[in-house]
């Protein structure tokens, strides 16, 4: 697996976000991407009723 870098120059803060380097942030983002779509879709149709 690889590493995950989360720590910063200082002592006691943590990276997050775009910052990081992350192996596996592209995929979150997608899985994330497609539930919003999907609720979307969902509501559209809903309101076609």
């Amino acid at each position: 697996m690889a590493k995950v870098t989360i720590y910063s120059t200082v002592a006691g803060i943590f990276a997050c976000g775009d910052v990081t380097d992350v192996p596996y942030k592209q995929v979150i983002v997608a899985a994330g991407e497609g539930a919003k779509a999907t609720l979307s879709a969902y509501d559209y149709i809903i309101k076609q009723r």
